[in-house]
């Protein structure tokens, strides 16, 4: 074989492993640094990772990080002091009107 064939040839078996190991979205969610270098690697694409497959998997995966397996968010009421009442912002429009009439404003 000549030296060109043997440069071919190592190209392939170097680009070939990189094809067919590309992660896939629950990779790439299970191991941050992978799915951090993935993003490194489409930011350096610039518009051409608009293109790639390899980027929308890893968009795909950062959402899927970033949101969750979409179960809603209710958190629990947090309870700090417990013996504390509870403040109320408005007290006068919770509470009924007076039955009879209070005496002058000026208390005369």
């Amino acid at each position: 074989m000549n030296a060109k064939t043997l440069v071919i040839v190592g190209i392939f078996s170097i680009a070939t492993p990189a094809w067919a190991a590309a992660p896939t979205i629950d990779q790439l969610v299970a191991n941050p640094t992978l799915l951090n270098a993935e993003m490194d690697r489409c930011k350096h694409l610039g518009m051409a990772a608009n293109d790639d497959a390899r980027c929308r998997t890893a968009w795909q995966a950062e959402n899927k990080r970033f949101f969750g397996n979409g179960v809603t968010y209710t958190p629990a009421p947090v309870h700090v002091f417990n013996n504390v009442p509870k403040f109320d912002p408005q007290p006068n429009s919770q509470k009924a009107t007076p039955s009879k009439p209070s005496g002058p404003p000026n208390g005369q």
